[in-house]
């Protein structure tokens, strides 16, 4: 039996010490090349709250994976007053560090 795309993102996201609830379920297409760029496609935009902040993905998101680390991210945004392109993930311990247009943010890995 292969690996539905969503349990395929969630096993790449826990092979590089990210954490499984970083992207929304449901993914319904997955792309992911050996060195690390990915593209994952959701049926639909999805909004959630992580940390109080508001976060939307999709309908398609793509980057690049490292351990420890999402960079060249996009298809992913957070809102501090207006909506900003969340351009990068990083793991700092039990935290996330998330660059957020002009600023980064700090929320803790349960969150996910």
């Amino acid at each position: 039996m292969t690996e539905s795309p969503d349990a395929q993102t969630r096993r790449v996201l826990r092979d590089n010490q990210l954490p499984e609830g970083l992207l929304p379920p449901g993914i319904i297409a997955a792309d992911i090349a050996d060195d690390g760029h990915f593209t994952v496609t959701l049926p639909k935009r999805v909004e959630r709250k992580h940390g109080g902040y508001r976060v939307r993905f999709g309908p398609q998101i793509s980057g690049k994976l490292s351990p420890g680390r999402v960079t060249e991210l996009q298809g992913a945004e957070a809102k501090q007053v207006i909506w900003f392109g969340v351009q990068a993930i990083a793991v700092d311990g039990d935290e996330l560090v998330f660059t957020v247009g002009p600023a980064q943010r700090r929320l803790p890995r349960s969150a996910f």
